[in-house]
């Protein structure tokens, strides 16, 4: 390694680039560490070292006193009701009628039988009044009652009555849907009408009698009191979320915390109110400082930002130092941009799971270190890792041992993946690096255990806190390498993700899998690749991951290897088909089979496990319909004592597509089979195939649990016929043999 890292001469040396990309990584590194504040020194579940003491005087929020005010506002928020307005729509038709029903009626007994039960209390002088009123002017008073009046005073039954005097307040809030914003408005309680009660029939007598002849008031105040139909409902949920409105509407009373008050004693194990009072305690002080001294804050950034730019220089004199072709212009970009990304990944998980510091800070750099060691090599990785290590202890205010730990890890990640020949290689070292961390944050925190008292450096710890840092990075180390190991193969194209690497290399017809099926099941391997083109074509015209469509049909019937002469694809055209001799029960077995089969396949060989998903999904629980008529006809031949034949029998067990792509897969498999059985697939029969078994598809439900719009099952059957058409071409007729041949009409020279 040491000969591969030889120095340039210095007259060939260019640190144009080498500078610019570190002030631009100076810059942003500077940005990170100044967002998003300042953040504490101490965690969740930390033992303090010492009485922790309020520097400065500070309200504080009356947590207690605050939820005592929010529960009470929630017991006296006011019951919400719903209106309902069926019931009044119900009724004013009911009312019209009865308008229709009495015209140039004179007696009641001329009136039908359902219309006086309806209204009882009609009289001679209520038909008279009743016709004397014109169509319109009935209308109008009958809207203003049921459609203005009735609002403003709920008709409710007992039990709700009964929940709305269970409560402690006697507000009510009326709704006209089922939306806080569609408030009518606030009532009593008094102003509610109960059904079943006679105080209720009387006020709703009085309200029916303001809008009505006098004559008119009992027919109309029965009616609507016998038909008993609530117009208001309470709604639990919308009272509930009325209550949380109003107890968040609060304004929390605070107390003071006084100077030099203990906010955690010396010992004690930091909870999340005590945290709290921590950062307000931090924040508190930080602004009296900055009342006290203006630039303290500016130069206590600038102090940071010296620091990263120490840092920087360090890591730019590094770089420039090495030979030019193992460190190019756009390499240096790819590092700075990895460096930069981990730091801003440690610096904002910690922010937001502070408590994890010792897994969410570590991982970051370990995760840079393996990189860099398989893109460049051991020595500038563990030069760089530490350099990162440096950076993200400064930006996360650790001390010396959170530095320490993870400088283990680095080292053993940078030494143990010298050469990377097998995947298993990875995850044993991070078991190694978590292992050797694991140790150094025991050894680190047992010797901290009995320290002297007037060391400001170092501070105490406890069984506690070390055991939780330790099992903390051992988590990081494994979870790093798992992690390296899924995008070890786009290290060496600038880090960039993908997953199209795997699926092009299942694409290869040399796969034990695939050469197997083209062997044993030619039949099946031809469908599957014209099922793969189909598939293809369909995912890429809606938008979906075509070539995952394509991959999963390539080994979408892979289970058919375990009987593949019992499937029509692979029978030799006129020899005998096994199934005849076969019950329909037995064939059933077979043939949905393959799909059970297909999925031990795939864990033989280890696919992966979205392909599993084409293979268990791509029949979904459809109907196996020629052997269900055939057990049908049967049936009907065995005559009455024969067990009758269940529909659900005959289904495939499913799972239902769950993606666009398996059920697009389900689509172009079912197309493809029922147009190589058209004799002659003409664009048009293939149109209405296509149609016909897409229809079917969606009518039958396979589709519920997929995102598939209808939009995209128009685009899949244009794109099914057009590729169809495609495939099944047709050709010239060649000449027999007995023709003669026609002369060219060209002669060749």
């Amino acid at each position: 390694m040491a000969e591969a890292e030889s120095q340039v001469p210095s007259s060939q040396r260019t640190y144009g680039p080498v500078v610019f990309i570190a002030v631009v990584f100076f810059v942003l590194a500077t940005a990170i560490q100044f967002w998003p504040g300042e953040l504490m020194p101490y965690r969740v579940g930390d033992t303090a070292p010492m009485d922790l003491r309020s520097p400065v005087r500070f309200p504080v929020e009356d947590l207690q006193g605050t939820a005592q005010l929010r529960e009470a506002a929630k017991l006296t928020a006011p019951a919400v009701l719903v209106l309902k307005r069926a019931a009044l729509d119900q009724m004013y038709m009911q009312l019209l009628n009865l308008r229709q029903d009495a015209r140039d009626v004179k007696t009641v007994e001329m009136l039908p039988v359902d219309v006086r039960t309806r209204f009882p209390g009609l009289t001679v002088t209520s038909l008279r009044d009743l016709n004397a009123l014109d169509q319109s002017t009935f209308n109008l008073d009958v809207e203003a009652l049921l459609y203005r009046a009735m609002p403003a005073r709920p008709l409710v039954t007992g039990e709700t009555a009964a929940e709305l005097a269970a409560r402690q307040t006697d507000d009510i809030q009326l709704l006209s849907g089922p939306s806080l914003d569609l408030t009518l408005e606030k009532r009593s309680r008094t102003d509610v009408l109960v059904l079943g009660t006679e105080e209720g029939r009387k006020k709703l007598r009085e309200l029916v009698s303001a809008h009505v002849p006098q004559s008119l008031v009992e027919p109309l105040t029965s009616y609507m009191w016998n038909v008993n139909l609530p117009t208001f409902v309470s709604d639990d949920a919308l009272t509930a979320q009325l209550a949380k409105r109003k107890a968040a509407q609060i304004v929390p009373p605070s107390r003071p915390v006084e100077v030099n008050q203990v906010i955690v004693a010396s010992g004690s194990t930091i909870s999340e109110s005590q945290y709290h009072l921590l950062k307000l305690a931090q924040a508190a002080a930080e602004k009296q400082v900055a009342a006290e001294h203006p630039w303290a804050g500016l130069l206590a950034r600038l102090g940071q930002a010296l620091v990263i730019a120490v840092l920087t220089a360090a890591g730019a004199i590094y770089v420039a130092r090495m030979r030019t072709p193992l460190i190019t212009t756009k390499k240096g970009w790819a590092l700075a941009g990895l460096m930069l990304l981990m730091l801003f990944i440690a610096r904002g998980s910690v922010a937001l799971l502070p408590h994890s510091v010792y897994m969410l800070g570590v991982a970051p750099t370990l995760l840079t270190a393996i990189i860099l060691v398989i893109a460049f090599n051991q020595r500038f990785a563990l030069s760089m890792g530490a350099l990162h290590g440096l950076l993200v202890t400064v930006t996360l205010g650790q001390g010396v041992d959170f530095f320490l730990i993870m400088l283990t890890g680095v080292a053993v990640f940078c030494f143990g993946l010298n050469e990377i020949r097998t995947r298993g290689k990875l995850i044993e070292i991070g078991v190694f690096s978590s292992a050797a961390m694991f140790i150094s944050a025991w050894g680190l925190g047992l010797s901290r255990l009995v320290v002297s008292i007037w060391n400001p450096w170092i501070v105490t710890s406890d069984m506690q806190t070390i055991g939780g840092h330790s099992l903390w990075t051992a988590a990081a180390g494994v979870l790093v390498a798992m992690f390296a190991l899924a995008i070890l193969p786009l290290v060496e194209s600038i880090f960039k993700i993908t997953t199209a690497m795997t699926l092009l290399e299942l694409c290869d017809a040399s796969k034990p899998l695939l050469r197997r099926l083209s062997q044993e099941a030619p039949g099946t391997f031809n469908h599957s690749l014209i099922v793969g083109i189909l598939a293809e074509a369909a995912g890429n015209a809606i938008g979906a991951n075509g070539l995952l469509c394509r991959v999963g049909a390539y080994y979408h019937d892979v289970g058919k290897l375990s009987k593949p002469q019992y499937f029509i694809e692979n029978q030799t055209a006129g020899g005998p088909n096994r199934h005849e001799k076969l019950s329909p029960a037995m064939s059933l077995l077979i043939i949905v089979g393959h799909v059970k089969d297909g999925i031990e396949l795939a864990r033989e060989y280890r696919l992966p496990w979205v392909i599993h998903q084409f293979i268990a999904q791509h029949h979904g629980m459809t109907l196996v319909e020629y052997f269900y008529h055939a057990a049908r006809r049967k049936q009907e031949q065995g005559g009455e004592d024969t067990v009758e034949v269940s529909e659900t029998e005959f289904r495939y067990p499913g799972p239902r597509p769950q993606s666009r792509e398996t059920a697009i897969l389900m689509i172009c498999d079912g197309c493809e089979s029922i147009v190589r059985s058209i004799d002659e697939p003409t664009p048009g029969r293939i149109e209405t195939a296509v149609h016909n078994l897409v229809m079917k598809r969606l009518m039958d439900g396979q589709f519920s649990e997929c995102d598939l719009t209808l939009r995209d099952l128009s685009v899949i059957e244009e794109t099914l016929v057009r590729t169809l058409a495609g495939v099944h071409h047709g050709r010239v007729a060649y000449p027999k043999g007995d023709d003669k041949p026609q002369e060219p009409a060209i002669k060749l020279a």
